[in-house]
């Protein structure tokens, strides 16, 4: 074989290579939103779809707030569209009964190409009720402060302030465990040891050029040492 003939061969042998390279589709993702979801449902499920080959990432973000119960919410220009069937079925064998299905775009979430919302919400639980740890986890930007904060309540049951919460004389520190033992009551419980912190949440709606807005207030039920005055908000589009 003359070398003329070999470097033919080798640059057809490259060029179909490189166009299987840049063609190739990726898999869809599902976006699992885990936020009403118990670490044991979040590993039944993400095992589950692993095992059929579906690419799987977790996050405990807010729900649309046009969704209330457990949905697929998929773009229309995904590369594997028989995902969506398969992913009904296999959710049905692990007892999560899909109620809604629709393209493209939920309150102001929007999927782009291959990839796949799924919203999973167990028995008892109500989406956006502004009741339940799960709808109370955020962060919160302060209003009305000396000092600009926030605050982040964990799903996990954990707090942290960006600047230390102190006066002259006394410091509740940055973090610490909170609780909601009866809505709207909050109870944090600072590492450093010594006296709590309790804040009242409250629920109000508000409207900007964009949209109209759901909002949560974090009310200190005392004037704890730099927080005298503030509050925390947080906002959702609704």
């Amino acid at each position: 074989m003359g070398l003329g003939l070999q470097l033919k061969q080798l640059f057809i042998t490259f060029t179909m290579c490189s166009l299987l390279i840049i063609t190739g589709c990726s898999a869809p993702t599902v976006h699992l939103y885990g936020r009403y979801l118990t670490d044991e449902q979040v590993a039944s499920v993400t095992q589950r779809l692993n095992e059929q080959s579906i690419n799987v990432e977790v996050n405990q973000h807010q729900f649309p707030a046009s969704i209330d119960r457990s949905a697929i919410i998929y773009s229309p220009f995904i590369s594997e569209p028989q995902l969506i069937n398969r992913l009904e079925q296999e959710l049905t064998l692990l007892d999560w009964a899909i109620e809604q299905t629709s393209a493209l775009k939920e309150g102001n979430h929007w999927f782009q190409k291959n990839s796949v919302g799924l919203f999973l919400v167990p028995d008892g639980v109500k989406p956006h009720s502004g009741t339940s740890v799960a709808d109370m986890a955020n962060l919160y930007q302060s209003e009305g402060c000396p000092l600009k904060l926030s605050l982040t309540l964990s799903s996990n049951g954990r707090y942290s302030f960006s600047e230390e919460v102190k006066s002259t004389n006394y410091s509740y520190g940055y973090h610490g465990d909170w609780r909601m033992r009866a809505y709207p009551y909050i109870e944090m419980r600072p590492d450093k040891g010594g006296r709590w912190l309790y804040f009242e949440a409250q629920q109000a709606t508000s409207t900007d050029q964009v949209s109209a807005l759901k909002l949560v207030h974090l009310v200190p039920m005392e004037n704890y040492a730099n927080l005298a005055g503030c509050q925390f908000t947080y906002g959702q589009r609704i």
